[in-house]
């Protein structure tokens, strides 16, 4: 129909050539609102591209913190047993000691964090305002 210049009826010449509204108006594909919502999840998948690198290096970090603990710990363990042989070190009386320090450890750092729970839930006291 569109672009006809003849009717299929009659033959007869067409003098008005009808376009239908939608081809008149040039309508954009995405409007302001929806490329700036692009445009804030394109940001926020490159956030996200960021921060999950940022978690493997901090993972790797950590596996390898871990490696050199258990490594820091085989030492100190043979060294413990050499000296044990060796008649200088009596094992039992240094695991007791190492609990009771591990114990102390443990409950300072109870301590402190009670105390830091503490000063969070604390509410601040304020005068109370008149308004007039």
């Amino acid at each position: 129909m569109l672009g006809q210049e003849f009717c299929h009826r009659c033959g007869t010449r067409l003098m008005i050539v009808v376009e239908p509204p939608s081809v008149r108006i040039d309508v954009p594909l995405t409007t302001p609102h929806e490329e700036h919502l692009l445009e804030r999840l394109t940001m926020l998948e490159n956030t996200l591209a960021r921060l999950a690198e940022r978690l493997e290096q901090g993972l790797k970090l950590l596996l390898r913190q871990s490696e050199t603990a258990y490594t820091n710990h085989a030492l100190v363990k043979s060294l413990i047993e050499m000296l044990n042989e060796c008649g200088v070190v009596d094992n039992g009386r240094l695991e007791s000691m190492w609990r009771a320090e591990c114990k102390k450890l443990k409950d300072a750092g109870a301590d402190s964090g009670a105390k830091q729970r503490s000063r969070k839930n604390a509410k601040v006291k304020r005068k109370p305002t008149t308004s007039g």
